[in-house]
């Protein structure tokens, strides 16, 4: 289990760096309430993304972003409106967004 948490930090940090140097700005990273958890809120265009990192090691059970259920994506729309309502933001434009991570690419790469 722990394995799995270090790969899964790893790449919600790829995630992070990658997203800066394409220009979003982190706003926040892990929010967790009782009502769900988010890994990454950045801002980009007037866009509030709230954003969901996936890394596996393999596609041997499906892709990164197919292990994104519909109850995991109401946790994120309802941990998503509690950062809003609880911050007094009141954006027009909110995305939610899965960045799926293969670890055995990044692995190649360095």
């Amino acid at each position: 289990m722990r394995y799995l948490k270090n790969i899964g930090g790893m790449g919600e940090q790829f995630a992070a760096e990658m997203l800066t140097n394409s220009g979003y700005e982190i706003i926040g990273r892990n929010y967790m309430t009782k009502r769900g958890e988010i890994d990454i809120i950045a801002l980009k265009d007037g866009i509030l993304h709230f954003i969901e990192v996936k890394t596996r090691t393999s596609d041997r059970y499906g892709s990164p972003a197919e292990s994104v259920t519909r109850v995991k994506q109401q946790r994120m729309r309802r941990a998503a409106e509690q950062y809003i309502q609880g911050r007094r933001l009141y954006w027009r434009n909110v995305s939610f967004d899965v960045f799926e991570i293969n670890a055995n690419l990044i692995e190649n790469c360095i």
